[in-house]
């Protein structure tokens, strides 16, 4: 047989096969009336000329390279010839359609470049690895308009894991649900996602008008809310917010009956928070008209759990006399960039993160003081969660003798708070350096000698996209971390005695 007579034997092998999957996400672009969209992983064309005969489609873009991948283990997979046949076979299967179907042989993320407009649905049957459909999830979902569906093949494939955990992992981040209309074909449907702004608030009478003004310059839309603690205030406080609440509908505040800490005062805002997405401002800082939307795009385009601006510029009295920056590297941040310096993304605490990341987290911790914040971030990426920073962005940090990290700071013993922060992911670090933190010489001072010397991960940790593979459980059910908890809670009593 020549190599067109084994492709057309294959395609009528692969309509026989997966052809009773077909009708299920054609129904549903009909019952919507969808008139745009586009299928990334054409294949034979047997899904895409079942769309168009089963649908008032007027415009369906066919997406794939046909290119053989050295590194890609599937039965689709074909050599090169192979491929080159299929290509010229799915053309002429198409042809009838005429311009309702356009056909883009290139990849994935660089198709999407060359369609104008956006889409009323997308179908993702391509790369069948848990890579290759986040990325394309990534690429496709910002190009499908609010109200259009996401959808595909192969949700629950026993031979394809990874197309269920990328798509659950994907939309779990935002409160979507799939709905699974059987056969493997998945969909959902894009709606809009709100942020819910939280500040904790205590005795900051003076600045946090200014933090929520900042919010409502052109950062809060409609649907997001501000949701503030006030942490059992004694000065002005409530009073302030109260006449931000006159002020604006979005405002909402809930209180501690007793001061509890920023920690704390962080949790129970989140726990009272309506939106999937958070925004943790504190109540002296202040943000950059417009830059929360952007910062909200890059969050859920790059799949990110977490969004932090690149830079903190920090002024003391007025925004337009910033007194020096932090400005971090754009792009991933990692586990192990979260131990090698105090300047990291987490450190901030005023950035972007799903409720979702929150809950995997724990929360933030509330026994650590000052630390609450630098300690969420470590438990975020040592949990799984991905931290993003959007380049050429920026906030407004508040420094001076009267801020919450001051107030504490001074309480001293950093070290050994950061050392139970770290105890529940210690398998997580390199056995040198558990013995270097444990150590009398270093225990008490090794954070803040993390600039000088940073603490190592284990090694093979890490997936290609950058998550925290090996997990770890309590340290009540984990030997070597409870024996090593009992060791600091025996060292902090002796400190308090």
């Amino acid at each position: 047989m020549t190599i067109e007579e084994v492709i057309v034997e294959r395609a009528r092998d692969a309509d026989r096969g997966w052809g009773s999957a077909y009708p299920f996400f054609a129904s549903v672009i009909r019952k919507r009336n969808y008139a745009v969209g586009a299928e990334i992983g054409v294949a034979f064309g047997g899904h895409a000329e079942y769309l168009l005969q089963n649908s008032a489609v007027e415009l369906l873009y066919g997406v794939d390279p046909y290119r053989h991948d050295m590194n890609y283990r599937d039965p689709m997979n074909l050599p090169q010839a192979d491929f080159d046949a299929l290509f010229s076979f799915t053309t002429k299967r198409m042809a009838p359609f005429g311009g309702r179907f356009k056909l883009i042989r290139t990849y994935s993320n660089e198709a999407v470049n060359e369609i104008q407009g956006n889409l009323d649905f997308v179908y993702i049957d391509a790369i069948h690895s848990y890579d290759g459909v986040w990325l394309d999830l990534c690429a496709w979902y910002p190009k499908v308009r609010y109200g259009g569906i996401i959808g595909g093949h192969d949700y629950d494939h026993p031979d394809f894991p990874g197309v269920k955990a990328a798509v659950d992992g994907f939309f779990a981040r935002l409160g979507y649900s799939i709905h699974a209309e059987g056969e493997g074909v998945w969909w959902t449907e894009k709606v809009r996602i709100n942020v819910s702004f939280i500040i904790p608030a205590y005795n900051c009478s003076k600045t946090i008008a200014a933090s929520i003004e900042s919010i409502m310059d052109r950062n809060a839309e409609e649907g997001d809310e501000i949701v503030v603690c006030d942490d059992r205030s004694t000065d002005d406080t409530a009073a302030v917010i109260a006449a931000m609440q006159n002020k604006y509908s979005a405002v909402r505040t809930v209180g501690h009956t007793r001061n509890k800490g920023g920690g704390s005062a962080r949790n129970t805002a989140v726990e009272h928070a309506k939106n999937d997405l958070v925004f943790c401002l504190d109540s002296d800082n202040i943000l950059a008209p417009g830059s929360v939307p952007k910062l909200k795009s890059f969050l859920i385009d790059s799949g990110a759990d977490a969004a932090a601006f690149q830079e903190l510029r920090f002024f003391s009295e007025a925004v337009a006399s910033i007194s020096h920056k932090w400005i971090f590297r754009e792009g991933r941040t990692t586990l192990a960039d979260h131990l090698a310096g105090h300047v990291v993304p987490g450190a901030s605490g005023n950035y972007l993160f799903t409720k979702n990341s929150w809950a995997r987290a724990g929360g933030y911790p509330e026994f650590a003081g000052a630390l609450d914040a630098w300690g969420f971030g470590l438990r975020q990426l040592a949990t799984g969660s991905c931290m993003m920073v959007m380049p050429g962005t920026f906030y407004y940090h508040r420094c001076g003798h009267e801020s919450y990290w001051v107030r504490e700071s001074e309480k001293g013993h950093m070290s050994l708070i950061a050392l139970q922060l770290v105890i529940p992911f210690i398998d997580l670090i390199d056995k040198k350096d558990i013995d270097y933190i444990m150590s009398p010489g270093a225990r008490y001072s090794w954070f803040e000698r993390l600039e000088r010397r940073p603490i190592m991960l284990r090694s093979g940790l890490f997936g290609k996209n950058g998550r925290v593979e090996l997990l770890l459980q309590e340290p009540a059910n984990d030997t070597r971390a409870h024996r090593i908890a009992g060791r600091l809670r025996n060292i902090l009593k002796n400190l308090r005695t």
